[in-house]
């Protein structure tokens, strides 16, 4: 619905010469059409001061249950209004959005954002929701609300409007890791092992019962003596499988820029960290890629924190293909500061080798090759 604008008796010039006109007809003893010309008076100048008081005590609550989701989730976005006051209210509303966004489960077209009307009684209030979804990843400002207020014939129309500090984050979508095409054994054995020959006593697990072919230097005293069975400790391995996952996004952009295949490159970074995360695999991020709404390129360390994973997918939905230096400086600085034998995983649209520090235990170049190619 497109808002309804202001007509010609709002114009103050038209009204003032009404006004005039009233007094002239007054003047020449004109009465019956001095009433009528009244009462005219009365109706626009009355519209007017309703359409103004529309906004008073008025308000007006938008909600979305999501703020981070991955492609074709569903959003529920609410719009509350409530009249605070014995006068009613006539109420429409429009919201644009981007058009990666659809909306379900109405009859009416989506039109690239949210409208809708309302008419409040005295000390009413209405709630609306609306079903939508969002098709592509990125990082998504909702826009300013457009409040329109009108009296009952539609002479004046009054605009509020209300900001958001609200965002939309939509992650890459995740992909099928048989389409990945990544095994257990690229990564050269550096699985956990259940008999670790290298123990670190700082990572203690638990505890389970003693057997004689464990070391004396495991048992648990206290708690066998507790238990009045003997009990050793569960040790974690030090030398535990990490992973960085890297993006270079030069490949992506010369000699041609190929916008779908670095959009498969995001869904496999994606697809990658969110399998290390639900096998509590230390993990990382690094690109020469800009973030929008963030400086600088995406630079995050390999560790094993609750919310790495939320911090690397949503690195991922805020990537833009445009190149901030070289990948191969970043790796250089992030190798600084990184344990040996971390698993490099590089992902570029070219399977050419770039030069990398030797602390990296193992580099797995993973070329993604045109649509319709094997990978």
């Amino acid at each position: 619905m497109e808002p309804i604008f202001t007509s010609i008796y709002t114009i103050l010039l038209f009204r003032a010469g009404l006004i005039t006109l009233f007094l002239y007809l007054l003047q020449q003893s004109l009465f019956l059409p001095a009433f009528f010309l009244f009462f005219l008076i009365l109706i626009i100048e009355t519209a007017a001061l309703w359409s103004k008081l529309g906004f008073k005590k008025m308000k007006v609550e938008t909600k979305v249950n999501l703020s981070r989701l991955f492609p074709d989730d569903k959003i529920n976005f609410s719009l509350i209004c409530q009249n605070e006051k014995r006068l009613p209210v006539y109420l429409s509303w429009q919201l644009p959005l981007d058009q990666e966004f659809r909306l379900l489960d109405r009859d009416e077209t989506f039109s690239g954002g949210i409208r809708g009307k309302v008419y409040l009684g005295p000390y009413q209030s209405k709630e609306y929701n609306y079903c939508l979804t969002a098709q592509k990843r990125g990082y998504y400002q909702i826009p300013a609300l457009k409040l329109y207020s009108r009296d009952i014939w539609g002479l004046f129309n009054r605009e509020k409007t209300i900001e958001h500090n609200q965002h939309i984050i939509v992650y890459p979508r995740l992909l099928p890791l048989e389409e990945v095409s990544m095994k257990a054994a690229d990564f050269s054995g550096l699985q956990q092992d259940k008999r670790p020959f290298l123990f670190d006593p700082i990572m203690f697990a638990g505890l389970r019962d003693y057997t004689p072919d464990m070391p004396t230097r495991l048992i648990h005293w206290k708690a066998s003596a507790y238990q009045d069975r003997l009990l050793a400790k569960i040790i974690e391995p030090s030398a535990s499988l990490q992973v960085l996952i890297a993006i270079d996004a030069q490949s992506f952009i010369y000699p041609d820029s190929d916008e779908v295949l670095f959009e498969k490159a995001l869904s496999v970074a994606a697809t990658l960290a969110v399998w290390a995360d639900s096998h509590k695999i230390p993990f990382g991020l690094a690109a020469n890629l800009s973030q929008k709404g963030q400086p600088g390129p995406i630079s995050l360390p390999v560790n094993r924190n609750l919310d790495q994973g939320r911090l690397v997918l949503e690195a991922l939905a805020r990537a833009e293909l445009a190149p901030l230096g070289k990948l191969e400086d970043i790796l250089q600085d992030k190798a600084l500061s990184m344990l040996w034998g971390v698993t490099l995983i590089i992902i570029k649209k070219d399977p050419n080798p770039i030069a990398l520090a030797s602390r990296f235990g193992q580099v797995i170049l993973y070329p993604l090759l045109e649509a319709g190619d094997d990978l």
